[in-house]
């Protein structure tokens, strides 16, 4: 390698180290930085270097010491006149000096030469695996013929990224894979080959919270401003979320399954199995299952996106979360909690700051299926809805919950009982409290958080809603390893359903209760879906 190449490559690896640093939250109030650009925009690599030295980071200050030393007149690594066009100078050969370390030249020529990583992550393929880490700028597939490992979070900031079916993604301990505002996710597998996120550690070690999860960033409308996920830094603007495309899409997610994932960044800041920030209406997400993540299953922070054919098991906090004015459609969900971890089926807020803010949360939503072990451990709720969102809920069962059927709370929420926006028809609740009878909570004195509702009272009175009937399933509807949703085909729930509206997203043939047409002899779980305990 010539005197002069062998500083430059060395330069190439501490510009990297400088940018992964910062992607990983470290560069307090500095941008987020453009590797590309950095490598070929002098200027803006000079003013990075500067706001670099002021870091509160003792690493970051010392890389950008070394490289203000290095960066010399602004040369380093600026864009050279491409070989053939009339008055350029010959490229020299590169020599090699014995003994000098080849991989700085392979890494030179990767990052420099042809814009070979041009908004591209730094990638590692080996034996069949391939390192991502950093940041996806522009259209990009990733196929079944290896494994991609997620190192730290990676950032799809714009094009789509496409996953083909049958693709395995595994991620690493603080892994995430988060798809920005602007860019979009093509994830659509088949029931014979459905595509898997799941943990990079080996199998039977695998625990809940291995790795991030699956994030999903738009551009619908959201009731809380500057709206900015959990589990990306506030400084960061890749976390933002939010806008005025209620029709909008971040893309597809069809035929695929969520392992393992979710980890608290800091105190009550964690990341879910799969986030949905603002996504709106164009969304595509059917046929998803999200396994044991550490924390919510799913949680949706506004927008407009619809879920169908959709399956948690075994959330480490609730199965399904809404905030800040989520309006989807929902048919054919299945909500199973373990015995050992868990809280509520849903929980389901408006906006905490400011409870009557619009656009209200108010799902629409058929064909449930909420399961839970009488568990010893856990206070298991089926529902609880509180901070002014309000719902309709359609063609329900809720089985087997230690705590209670439902909790409202609120006076914002109990007032969208009698303005309408708040409904229940077609619900069958079952074996609910420690003795299968305590189906709703009694609060007095200081404990009442919801005006003196009579919540037993209320519900006991409307039409549609049945209690203590038996939905007739196996024995294996709690089962961890094999379980089986599918009622008896004289259950109950086959009667007493609302028809679903007409339209594209509607099966307007679903008129029983649950997720789950009681006697079938194969569902929409077979076939795809998996339940690994470690």
């Amino acid at each position: 390698m010539s005197a002069e190449s062998s500083p430059r490559a060395r330069l190439v690896e501490l510009l990297w180290q400088l940018k992964q640093n910062y992607d990983r939250g470290d560069g307090g109030g500095l941008r987020f930085i453009h590797f590309n650009t950095l490598l070929n925009d002098s200027e803006y690599r000079a003013e990075v270097i500067e706001q670099a030295l002021t870091s509160d980071d003792p690493r970051i200050r010392e890389l950008a010491r070394t490289l203000k030393t290095a960066n010399r007149q602004g040369v380093l690594l600026g864009r050279q006149p491409t070989a053939g066009v009339a008055g350029a100078p010959p490229a020299p050969a590169p020599t090699r000096r014995a003994g000098g370390p080849v991989w700085l030249i392979v890494l030179a020529v990767l990052l420099v030469t042809a814009g070979a990583l041009l908004y591209r992550p730094l990638v590692v393929m080996v034996a069949g695996e391939q390192v991502v880490s950093g940041v996806l700028d522009g259209d990009t597939t990733w196929g079944a013929d290896r494994t991609w490992i997620l190192d730290g979070i990676v950032y799809v900031e714009g094009g789509t990224l496409t996953l083909e079916p049958g693709t395995r993604v595994e991620g690493r301990p603080g892994a995430a894979l988060v798809v920005t505002r602007g860019a979009r996710l093509h994830a659509a597998g088949r029931a014979d080959a459905p595509i898997l996120f799941t943990s990079n550690q080996p199998e039977g070690t695998r625990q809940p919270g291995d790795w991030g999860g699956l994030v999903l960033l738009g551009a619908a409308p959201v009731n809380q401003p500057d709206a900015h996920i959990e589990g990306v830094p506030d400084n960061d603007p890749r976390g933002a979320f939010g806008g005025r495309d209620a029709g909008g899409s971040c893309g597809v997610l069809e035929y695929a399954r969520i392992e393992f994932a979710g980890f608290e960044v800091y105190a009550n800041n964690e990341l879910n199995g799969l986030t949905l920030g603002g996504c709106g209406s164009g969304t595509i997400v059917r046929h998803v299952q999200v396994h044991r993540a550490l924390d919510d299953g799913i949680e949706l922070f506004g927008g407009t996106a619809d879920l169908r054919h959709v399956l948690i098991t075994g959330a480490g906090d609730d199965s399904l979360d809404w905030d800040w004015g989520w309006r989807g459609r929902v048919q054919f969900l299945i909500a199973q909690q373990y015995s050992s971890v868990g809280d509520n089926g849903f929980e389901a807020d408006n906006n905490g700051d400011r409870h009557d803010a619009e656009p209200r949360s108010e799902p629409v939503m058929y064909n449930v299926s909420l399961i839970s072990p009488r568990s010893h451990s856990q206070h298991h709720r089926a529902m609880t809805l509180r901070e002014g969102t309000g719902g309709h809920f359609h063609n329900m069962v809720i089985s087997g919950f230690s705590g209670e059927t439902l909790d409202i709370q609120d006076a914002s929420t109990v007032a969208n009982l009698n303005a309408g926006r708040l409904t229940f028809q077609g619900v069958v609740v079952h074996g609910v409290g420690a003795r299968g009878m305590s189906w709703f909570e009694r609060e007095t004195g200081d404990g009442d958080d919801d005006g003196g509702l009579d919540e037993e009272g209320f519900f006991r009175d409307l039409p549609g809603l049945r209690f203590g009937e038996d939905p007739m399933y196996t024995r294996n509807a709690t089962d961890l390893v094999r379980p089986d949703y599918t009622p008896a085909r004289n259950s109950p729930l086959k009667d007493g359903a609302v028809a679903p509206p007409q339209g594209e997203f509607w099966d307007e043939g679903a008129l029983y209760l649950g997720a789950v047409r009681p006697g079938a002899a194969r569902t929409w779980v077979d076939g795809w879906t998996d339940f690994p305990l470690n």
